[in-house]
């Protein structure tokens, strides 16, 4: 029998930037905004494939927190820090203390968790936590497996998410780093979640679910599946190539995504990129 994972379900603080919004019937909706796979550097000068992430990874929080002046909470999806350095993670928390922004944070592959625990304090979510917002609940999953590049929820990673979707009859949607289903990149769908079936099965079952969001994949993806969406979001710096074989470089910009959730329980979603930002990636990577 695998083992018990217990829960943390908690509320989010009012927002000490935004205010509650409303849609045009009325009803109150929250603004969420994922940001994902910034992979920092101990130095500020650090670089990924030729993109000096720190620099890129402020200007995507900038933009985000210009352009959606009422959001709620910022969620960053994993791959915080590449070189998994006490002053990678220090630095991102001072640049996200910076917002005035609730801010969760889930690890990557490219995470140290016992580091984004000591260093990111509560902020620093899993392996099953549920954050209460409005009439909706998030669900952090932590997908990563120690020492692979491929995740795995395992039994009781499931056995805890049933339990939480069960617990509440409210919509919710579920962060995880690795992307559950295949994204038709035969590199990158190596490096899925394993036991992805498994997860998307007890969501087929689950109503209340209405999106799957996750990083890992550098690229926008969206799938319909059963009445929710998988989704997929640009890295803050580096981009990967869509529906490719073997690993290749996209030169478009760093990006976001903006989650509006609606109190009838409603979901919109869109990418921002920031398309005047100057640095890319090198596309002669062979990768990294």
């Amino acid at each position: 029998m695998p083992a018990s994972i217990g829960l943390r379900t908690f509320e989010v603080a009012p927002s000490t930037t935004g205010e509650e919004l409303r849609s045009g019937q009325g009803e109150p909706r929250r603004t969420l905004l994922q940001l994902t796979d910034p992979h920092l550097f101990a130095k500020a000068d650090g670089q990924l494939l030729g993109v000096t992430t720190r620099r890129s990874f402020e200007a995507v929080l900038e933009h985000a927190c210009t352009h959606s002046p009422h959001a709620d909470t910022l969620v960053l999806t994993g791959d915080l820090v590449h070189d998994e350095s006490r002053e990678g993670y220090r630095s991102l928390r001072r640049l996200l203390d910076r917002t005035g922004l609730p801010y969760y944070c889930i690890p990557g592959n490219h995470d140290s968790r016992p580091l984004m625990e000591d260093l990111l304090g509560p902020a620093a979510l899993g392996p099953v936590a549920v954050h209460r917002l409005g009439n909706w609940n998030l669900v952090f999953l932590d997908s990563t497996e120690p020492g692979q590049d491929g995740g795995r929820i395992g039994g009781a990673r499931l056995a805890a998410l049933r339990e939480a979707l069960a617990a509440s009859p409210s919509p919710a949607v579920i962060f995880l780093h690795q992307h559950p289903i295949p994204v038709q990149s035969d590199w990158m769908d190596r490096l899925s979640v394993a036991d992805g079936d498994e997860l998307i099965a007890l969501c087929n079952r689950s109503p209340r679910v209405k999106a799957l969001v996750c990083g890992h994949i550098h690229q926008e993806f969206e799938q319909r599946i059963d009445g929710y969406s998988v989704l997929g979001t640009p890295s803050t710096c580096v981009q990967f190539a869509p529906r490719r074989s073997e690993f290749a470089i996209d030169t478009r910009a760093p990006g976001y995504r903006e989650l509006t959730l609606h109190q009838n329980g409603a979901l919109e979603t869109h990418v921002v990129r920031l398309d005047g930002y100057p640095e890319r990636a090198l596309r002669t990577a062979r990768g990294y």
